[in-house]
């Protein structure tokens, strides 16, 4: 696998199938290493298919995907939760304005944006550190401190600035909150098309063309929060946020490289915003389980379909 220049704020990782198909075993790689960091295997129940995303390195089932052998729900468990509880993949209703087709929603408990303390220092605190715990429910993140001596305009400035009491700020910040995220298809090209001043031959074009346009067998998507404001960028008016709002950022997306004419298997590439995933406060394993069991509805929609209506 190579590894590739891209954008340090998204973490890639590479969803491959298993060479031996009656293993039904789907391996999730940290883009350009080799080394399988979960991998999700299925069993059959009494009553349940029964799906366990696995981190290899340590053989520890982080979650488990429930299905019925007859009739339809997607069920997402970790092994900490009481018996019967589950966070649930749901249809969106077609009266609902997120209605897409194919589209699933499911809501869970995440930090909010308003515990996050922007700052110079938070602002510029190194992506790539691993010392943040994620946990479910999720863990507040903690509160930066910087020490610099004190001047006494500094204080004076200071102690204007004081508003809020910092330990409601830490009082707030302990309360998550349920977050609902949409999970819906997104289609983008799979191959790059020819530039207008390129010369390439007819069927390089029609080649072209004919990967870029099957709608039919593409599973990309992107998982995407719905209720959670977003940040307006520096200098923006609130005039202008209220006028234009801000599209919400996409936490995860998923581009689907499966080659065609392929069947019971699966090949993409998955992104994750780390920034968004920091302040949501839920280990990455779990939005690794819910894109592996989106994946798999897409996939599958039509039997899905005919199970609801029977």
């Amino acid at each position: 696998m190579q590894n590739q220049t891209h954008s340090p704020n998204l973490a890639r990782y590479v969803i491959q199938s298993s060479d031996v198909i009656s293993d039904l075993r789907i391996n999730v790689f940290e883009e350009g290493h080799d080394n399988v960091m979960w991998y999700k295997e299925r069993f059959l129940g009494d009553d349940e298919i029964i799906e366990h995303v696995v981190h290899n390195q340590t053989s520890t089932i982080c979650w488990t995907i429930h299905k019925p052998k007859r009739g339809w729900y997607i069920r997402i468990r970790a092994p900490s939760f009481p018996p019967g509880v589950s966070i649930s993949l749901l249809p969106i209703p077609r009266t609902s304005p997120n209605y897409v087709d194919a589209a699933l929603s499911l809501s869970c408990l995440t930090n909010t944006p308003s515990t996050v303390i922007h700052s110079p220092s938070t602002s510029k605190m190194s992506i790539d550190s691993t010392s943040t715990v994620h946990s479910y429910p999720p863990t507040p993140p903690p509160a930066s401190i910087m020490i610099t001596p004190p001047t006494p305009q500094s204080i004076s400035a200071r102690l204007e600035e004081i508003s809020p009491s910092p330990i409601s700020v830490q009082k707030r910040a302990s309360c998550p909150e349920a977050t609902q995220f949409l999970l819906a298809p997104h289609s983008t090209p799979h191959i790059p098309g020819p530039q207008p001043d390129e010369q390439t031959s007819f069927l390089t074009r029609a080649l072209s063309m004919f990967k870029n346009n099957r709608p039919s067998h593409s599973a990309s998507f992107t998982i995407t929060p719905l209720n959670r404001p977003s940040p307006r960028p520096p200098g923006s008016g609130h005039r202008i946020s209220q006028i234009l709002p801000m599209t919400p950022t996409p936490l995860l997306t998923f581009h689907d490289r499966t080659p065609l004419l392929t069947l019971a298997s699966v090949t993409g590439l998955l992104e994750i915003n780390r920034a968004e995933e920091r302040i949501l406060g839920i280990d990455t394993s779990f939005w690794i389980a819910v894109a592996l069991a989106y994946w798999e509805f897409l996939e599958d929609r039509e039997s899905y379909l005919a199970a609801v209506s029977d």
